[in-house]
């Protein structure tokens, strides 16, 4: 497998971690409020997250964002070129 596909394998198997244990983790108070929780990944390419039900009521979603860089060409118009991504992954 390449090295893409075994790190976002990673990512995603993190994130399920992540929010499993904190799920579990969880007393009575906190299991009648709303928790949210929310993740961040930097990367040279888009990565996938996870999206669905971690457990009956706790839904994860995730958002990719290019980041830019902008620069001016000769004739002063705006040149912006992607440099890399941000993923955001969420669970509430």
């Amino acid at each position: 497998m390449s090295k893409n596909v075994i790190r976002r394998a990673l990512l995603a198997a993190m994130a399920v971690a992540i929010g499993g244990v904190t799920l579990l983790a969880s007393d009575e108070a906190e299991a009648r409020g709303r928790r949210f929780e929310q993740w961040t990944y930097e990367s040279d390419r888009p990565l996938r997250g996870y999206e669905g039900f971690l457990q009956p009521g706790t839904y994860c979603s995730y958002r990719r964002f290019p980041v830019r860089v902008c620069s001016y060409d000769a004739r002063g118009r705006e040149v912006c070129k992607i440099k890399g991504w941000r993923m955001e992954q969420s669970c509430s």
